[in-house]
């Protein structure tokens, strides 16, 4: 305790020399040396010599040094009273001095701390409830799967309550990206635009990819005109901004442009490209046809400007591209006559003067030996022209006429018009398709190409083809000779036009060629085929035949058949159709409606104005209907109108239930039932997912067993067998090495 004491009067007698002004350089010096004089044997055996020498410390407060004398003898210290407690910190038995932790005795009488603010508790409350921080990446792989699930409002949830209100993250670009870029995917442009703004409020770059996923947003929109006020929004932004968009978002503006209606403006943003020296590839062109098709009226004299520059470019077509073309050629029509004139000039058309309205008013094309025989005209459109016709004087009057140099040809080049002598009549897709040159003039000028017809071309051509059945089985011939299997929905557009045509027998007989193709009848077949069921006992045989093949019938074939039914007044065959609706549970929608409230009301006028036009049999039937059909109404429901976002704003259940009540609230039959995914309802919490793999390590303990080391260790243990223990200290060199 004594040693304890001295050092503290030499730090302190150290500083106060240090502090005074009046010592100089030497005095400094000796100071150095202080606590080497007070020291172990020098402070208690003083040499008598060096005192009588005079020091600078003599100026000092020699009182205080005189004190010193007190701690030379450790029994007679004496400490001055205090109001601290003393502590005594002796090592008892249990106190090792080799381990820490082990002081028995420790301060018990600490003061307290003063008292905490209500600010430093709300600061210690809210450190405390912050959650574990994860990576940005792990938000996103969350986003991710939500999305690959289709789950866009979860997805949405990641970002705007996860990060953001529970786990307080500030989101980085890529969160905003992958958002973005699949409202673009699916036409969310509101949402779009919203996180776009969001972006724009947290100060995050907005880079090129977030520009071309919102103008893919707004092409992809449900709504065109709102898609096309926020695409001319946006690309005035831009301008305004100085930001000059790539290649891709440019592709992105002219889609945006060009399936919102708006045909003029998406030609000028190709302009704009073609100035900044940006390539035009096969996917501006796609762009612009699609700019093409938008325009119902005069979309069809743009698409042959469109593939005439794509042409001229040295951009080679693919099969998208006249897939396209001929979706133009179905769809649009010609347009205004003196503007389709001057693009047939700006062409290379020879003599387009003589289609103007000026020189010809409506003159028809002449009736050429060809167009008499229906097999002929077919064979000539189709281009199977060297097949064996059975009349040879339609044949020789053919090779005589050279019809395929009448027949007019806009792709070939130098383009030719042929016999048309006028535009005016061009109202349909197969005069329109005649103008190409026919189904033979698309193949040939493919082939020029070496491109190859898939079944989508063969169904658009299907579609404008002559509507013969001659032309369709020469269509169906020529697939077959390109070796193109022909798929369902081509036999279903080919019931389609002959019942158009009320050929109801020849509709029929494509069930066979379904057959023959290894296919099997689907919905839409049975619904076509509905329309031919002129009668109750068709109507009987329809059903009967769905019910073989599994299949349920849909609120359209229903009103197909009320629409067979309500045209003869056969009251038999309505009462089945609003009993098969009420034994199937189906839905009304409009059309049906429109359709059965028509025949109530006609019914009722038939009752009160005309009775005499139908027997007594059939009135009483009317008038059971129109008792009957006013309570059937109302207690049928009705399909709700969906609104087009509805599927994105929907979110599955909270990640607090588990699979069982997922299942049990939202699945019948579950446990009969097998999923072809694991998992149907969300994913888990990982103590939920913890507990459920203990529980089935104890039914199973043997499913969980650890075999691999009992795999790996088997064929090492049989190479081991019949070895015996060798001395290695007894052998020689050579049998050592």
């Amino acid at each position: 305790m004594g040693l304890f004491l001295r050092c503290n009067v030499v730090r302190r007698m150290t500083k106060l020399a240090l502090e005074s002004n009046k010592l100089g350089f030497e005095c400094r010096r000796n100071i150095q040396h202080f606590p080497r004089r007070f020291s172990k044997e020098n402070t208690l055996n003083k040499d008598h010599s060096s005192l009588e020498k005079k020091s600078p410390l003599d100026s000092v407060d020699r009182g205080f040094l005189e004190d010193l004398n007190k701690f030379t003898d450790e029994d007679k210290i004496s400490l001055p009273r205090s109001a601290v407690e003393s502590v005594d910190f002796t090592t008892g038995a249990s106190d090792d001095p080799d381990t820490f932790g082990t002081l028995s005795n420790t301060y018990s009488d600490v003061s307290t701390s003063p008292a905490v603010s209500e600010d430093d508790i709300m600061e210690d409350k809210f450190t405390s409830e912050l959650p574990n921080y994860l990576p940005q990446k792990r938000y996103a792989d969350m986003i991710k799967k939500y999305l690959c699930q289709r789950r866009f409002a979860d997805a949405l949830d990641v970002l705007q309550v996860t990060m953001l209100k529970e786990h307080r993250v500030k989101p980085e670009y890529y969160i905003y990206s992958i958002l973005i870029s699949y409202c673009g995917s699916t036409g969310y442009s509101k949402m779009a635009v919203k996180l776009y703004n969001e972006m724009k409020k947290r100060d995050l770059p907005v880079k090129s990819s977030v520009y071309t996923s919102l103008f893919n947003s707004f092409a992809n929109s449900p709504y065109p005109s709102d898609g096309l006020k926020r695409t001319r929004h946006l690309f005035a932004l831009m301008g305004e901004k100085g930001i000059e968009p790539n290649q891709i978002t440019c592709h992105a503006i002219v889609k945006a442009f060009g399936r919102c209606g708006s045909v003029e403006e998406a030609f000028k943003v190709v302009d704009y490209m073609m100035n900044k020296k940006m390539q035009l590839n096969g996917e501006t062109v796609s762009f612009l046809f699609h700019a093409c098709i938008s325009d119902k009226n005069a979309g069809f004299r743009h698409a042959l400007l469109v593939y005439r520059k794509m042409i001229e470019y040295r951009i080679t077509p693919d099969v998208i591209h006249y897939n396209l073309l001929l979706h133009c050629t179905r769809d649009c029509a010609i347009g205004d006559i003196d503007s389709t004139i001057d693009v047939l000039q700006r062409l290379g058309v020879v003599n387009v003067e003589k289609l103007s309205p000026e020189k010809v008013n409506q003159l028809s094309a002449p009736a050429y030996p060809w167009e008499e025989n229906e097999n002929t005209c077919a064979t000539i459109v189709s281009g199977s022209t060297s097949t064996a016709l059975n009349e040879g004087d339609t044949l020789s009057v053919i090779n005589n006429y050279q019809p395929k140099s009448l027949l007019p040809n806009l792709l070939s080049h130098p383009p030719t018009l042929g016999c048309v002598v006028s535009l005016s009549e061009m109202k349909t897709p197969q005069d329109r398709l005649l103008l190409l040159g026919g189904v033979e003039g698309i193949l040939k000028e493919m082939a020029k190409f070496q491109v190859k017809p898939d079944i989508k071309t063969m169904s658009i051509l299907l579609q404008c083809c002559p509507e013969t059945c001659t032309a369709e089985e020469a269509l169906i011939k020529l697939a077959k000779k390109f070796e193109i299997q022909a798929d369902l929905l081509f036999f279903n557009g080919l019931i389609r036009r002959r019942i158009q045509r009320q050929q109801y027998s020849e509709a029929k007989e494509v069930l066979s060629l379904i057959s023959s193709n290894g296919l099997q009848p689907d919905l839409m077949t049975f619904t076509n085929l509905a329309m031919t069921c002129r009668k109750i006992h068709d109507a009987y045989e329809l059903l009967k035949a769905m019910d073989e093949c599994n299949i349920r019938p849909g609120i359209e074939l229903m009103t197909a058949m009320l629409g067979c039914a309500t045209g003869s007044y056969q009251m038999k065959y309505v009462n089945l159709v609003l009993n098969v609706i009420d034994y199937e549970e189906l839905n009304l929608n409009s059309r049906f409606l429109q359709k059965a409230d028509e025949f109530y009301h006609k019914c009722l006028r038939v009752i009160k104005i005309r009775p005499e036009k139908f027997n007594s049999l059939t009135l009483d039937a009317m008038e059971q209907f129109c008792r009957k059909y006013p309570k059937w109404k109302s207690n049928t429901p009705v399909e709700e109108h969906q609104h087009p976002w509805k599927h994105l704003k929907e979110k599955y259940p909270k990640e607090t239930h588990t699979d069982k009540e997922f299942l049990n609230t939202h699945v019948e039959n579950h446990n009969i039932l097998k999923p072809k995914f694991s998992r149907l309802g969300p994913n888990t919490a990982p103590k939920i997912k913890k507990d459920a793999v203990k529980k089935r390590r104890e039914e199973n303990p043997e499913m969980y067993r650890k075999r691999a080391h009992e795999k790996y260790k088997r064929p090492i243990q049989e190479q081991l067998e019949g070895i015996e223990s060798v001395d290695y200290q007894n052998l020689s060199p050579k049998e050592s090495q």
